[in-house]
């Protein structure tokens, strides 16, 4: 296979740009900064793979030709081994031959023959019809229900044709020259494309030239029309065309830090740097200027660094309210839980112990405990920077203990107004009565669906079932429990 060109974007660009030219891939559009750092040539070749930030920032997207896709997602998980991933169950826009089961409410059920995959196509057709859909949405874990469509979409490495658009042209977002546009529209009238075909135009096409980018609608053109010459004779479950790779690799703390280190091996990095600019557009010019300084003064990166930390914890506290967001490992969401108030901050050598206070301002019910919530009710909430956990400690609103409920989770990282955790599903609820693990069967429900590999999610039970032991042990005197007193857990030789 000849090099793989790879296009990385975002806060991460420039630590996965070093382990991608490290193991000899082509960085390709590459930023003037990633270009300075990695010393690249100017090499504007359109890229086969796209590396970009997840919308919240909490990890990446990996999405190109399929095979090329496929090897940059696996080269990341040999390199950097995050815990959680996701990755499509069908290639995003392949195309497959279904049957239609079930037609209700203009909306046919189309079963792909695939690993038992079911799609949805929004078009009245009768039951038993084959029929050619394009997988328009990615179908990650654990989603079973493909979103599809007859809008086939073939790509090329400067344009993408859309079938049933023909005559339309449309443009990357990232396309934004006036004259670029003009240019490439009418490069589209020109070419005569045969068939029902419109023409997007890919990002891709701003660094092309021009005989390059006509050659490539020609082409693609050529291979669009030979995929659909394939549709009669294709069986049921047969992939016609694979589309695009589509892969995520969700970050926790120990990921980004070592993200960190290897960004620190080709320009100034302050310690914290990936996790301070994923939760915090606020502290991105504060980094910036610390790197700054570095640059200048390498020698004093760990002072840098120390004292970059201490002026964080400084602002958490001064800005006393932060909002709590919880990612579930089964749905890669963030869900913002009941915001609390920092009350206390105890910052050690190597982790910073956290005190939150919430209070509940509806009735309800707490979750896992079946215990009644009143409005005026608390929580104080106690976690470490560096231990997988949290120590919720619910309270009536006179400040009596009401339950206990340990959340196993990645270690919380914090900055001025925001606490975030990928939650793993699985927890532990006791009360004076009763302690039990909840939700083990949503943490294997992650193992069977690949998205977290099963010597983590064992690492998972583990601490769970010492955690279970811990609060078993002292049921009767919960309200003495402290987060300290679970590091016992971790201290423990395996």
């Amino acid at each position: 296979m000849n090099a793989i060109n790879v296009r990385v974007r975002g806060i991460y660009a420039t630590a996965i740009s070093k382990i991608l030219y490290d193991k000899g891939f082509n960085i390709s559009h590459a930023s003037k900064k990633i270009k300075e750092r990695l010393k690249l040539k100017e090499a504007n070749i359109p890229p086969d793979v796209t590396v970009k930030d997840l919308e919240h920032k909490q990890g990446v997207l990996i999405i190109g030709s399929f095979d090329e896709g496929k090897k940059v997602y696996e080269t990341l998980i040999n390199e950097i081994s995050p815990p959680v991933t996701y990755v499509s169950k069908l290639p995003f826009h392949g195309i497959i031959k279904g049957e239609v089961v079930e037609v209700k409410n203009g909306v046919s059920i189309v079963d792909l023959g695939i690993k038992g995959i079911n799609g949805v196509l929004r078009e009245q057709l009768s039951v038993g019809e084959e029929v050619i859909v394009d997988v328009s949405r990615p179908l990650l874990p654990p989603e079973k229900t493909a979103v599809l469509s007859r809008n086939y979409m073939i790509h090329g490495k400067y344009v993408v044709l859309i079938h049933g658009r023909r005559g339309k042209v449309f443009f990357s977002e990232h396309i934004v020259d006036s004259k670029l546009k003009r240019s490439l529209k009418t490069i589209s009238s020109l070419m005569k494309i045969e068939g029902k075909w419109g023409i997007k135009w890919r990002s891709a096409a701003s660094i092309g030239k021009l005989d390059e980018i006509m050659l490539d609608l020609q082409n693609t053109a050529k291979y669009a029309n030979d995929v659909l010459s394939k549709f009669e004779k294709a069986k049921k479950g047969e992939v016609i065309y694979r589309g695009q790779f589509f892969g995520i690799l969700l970050f926790i703390s120990n990921v980004k830090d070592a993200l960190d280190e290897v960004r620190s091996k080709i320009y100034p990095t302050v310690k914290g740097h990936h996790r301070y600019k994923s939760l915090s557009d606020e502290l991105t010019e504060l980094v910036d200027y610390s790197e700054f300084i570095i640059l200048e003064k390498p020698e004093f990166r760990s002072e840098i660094s120390k004292t970059l930390e201490k002026y964080v914890i400084e602002k958490i506290m001064e800005k006393g309210k932060v909002e709590i967001e919880h990612i579930s490992i089964l749905s890669n969401e963030v869900k913002k839980l009941t915001p609390g108030h920092v009350v206390n901050i105890n910052l050690g050598s190597d982790e910073t112990v956290f005190t939150v206070k919430r209070v509940f301002k509806a009735k309800g019910v707490f979750d896992g405990l079946n215990v009644e919530k009143s409005p005026g009710d608390y929580d104080l909430m106690e976690f470490s920077t560096k231990y997988p956990l949290i120590l919720h400690k619910y309270f009536s609103r006179n400040g009596s203990l009401k339950g206990i409920y340990l959340n196993i989770n990645s270690p919380p990282e914090v900055v001025p107004g925001i606490i975030r955790y990928v939650d793993y599903e699985v927890d532990v609820a006791a009360t004076s009565n009763e302690v039990k693990i909840l939700d083990k069967d949503k943490l294997e429900k992650a193992v069977a669906e690949g998205i977290i590999v099963k010597d983590e999610a064992s690492k998972i039970m583990k601490i769970t079932m010492e955690a279970y032991k811990i609060l078993d042990s002292m049921k009767k005197e919960l309200e003495k429990l402290k987060i300290e007193d679970f590091k016992q857990i971790f201290l423990k030789k395996s």
